[in-house]
């Protein structure tokens, strides 16, 4: 990971939700953050991914889903939208990173 992006955070910033209920909503969205970290260190500027692609997710009840992850602004690493779909089952992120300093112990 490169050191500028080590201390970025992912920040959701606005959900649009349909047929999704609020328990898978929220594994979803931790999916979406780890997406979103792992393609925003990359020069990628958009991914697609099956959510049986992640570890866990048959579990968690999260299988079935796309993701398709895209720059709002291409070239800019910083924000980024991203769709799961599956049947009527959509959920639409649009997320930033915020960068975090460490604290000194």
């Amino acid at each position: 990971m490169s050191k500028s992006m080590r201390f970025k955070t992912p920040v959701i910033d606005d959900v649009l939700s349909s047929n999704v209920d609020v328990m898978l909503q929220e594994r979803l969205l931790d999916l979406f953050e780890y997406a979103m970290r792992s393609v925003a260190v990359t020069l990628a500027r958009a991914a697609q991914f099956e959510t049986s692609d992640f570890a866990n997710t048959a579990v968690s009840g999260c299988d079935g889903f796309t993701l398709a992850i895209r720059q709002i602004f291409p070239g800019k690493r910083d924000a980024w939208l991203g769709v799961f779909e599956s049947g009527e089952q959509q959920l639409e992120v649009v997320s930033y990173t915020h960068l975090t300093l460490p604290t000194k112990a």
